[in-house]
């Protein structure tokens, strides 16, 4: 499990996730270890990989906005475009693709660069900003491949989703 990282380079606090499980399609009832590696992808319209993130938010005082971003892929190929949706619980270790949080609410979608690194372009925003919590709290998300080829991998330490705080 990876810890919570904070960083304040950023204009707001920024929040990483402490936990990211990958599930695949192929292997509907294996169980990965939780690591700092996250992956979505599909290739053909089929094997699909999609990858279940926590982030463990603390409190903040009323009036405070979190945003949710994307940067700084490892690898990206064909459509290089992720879905973004909440789930119905926290992800934990042991969750597969048969057993885990259900999906919930679309959040966004969102498009890498051809290399990769630097900031994805938003596609859709269908609530990426919104209150921070007044108490501390935890969020679980799923994200998806879009489109019949896709491939997007990122280490969470340093890439991937985060939730900005301002």
């Amino acid at each position: 499990m990876v810890v919570l990282d904070t960083d304040t380079n950023f204009v707001g606090t920024l929040f990483r996730p402490a936990i990211a499980i990958v599930i695949q399609e192929a292997f509907p009832d294996t169980a990965y270890p939780a690591n700092h590696w996250a992956k979505v992808s599909r290739t053909n319209g089929s094997k699909n990989i999609k990858t279940l993130l926590g982030f463990n938010i603390p409190a903040f005082s009323s009036g405070k906005s979190c945003t949710i971003s994307f940067s700084d892929a490892s690898s990206a190929s064909g459509s290089r475009t992720i879905q973004l949706f909440t789930t119905g619980g926290y992800p934990a270790f042991g969750d597969t693709w048969n057993k885990k949080p259900f999906t919930d609410v679309h959040k966004g979608t969102f498009q890498t660069s051809t290399s990769g690194s630097g900031p994805a372009k938003v596609l859709d925003n269908i609530g990426l900003t919104f209150p921070c919590p007044t108490t501390a709290t935890s969020y679980g998300f799923e994200v998806q491949p879009v489109n019949d080829n896709d491939s997007v991998n990122w280490d969470i330490t340093w890439g991937g989703f985060v939730i900005t705080a301002s």
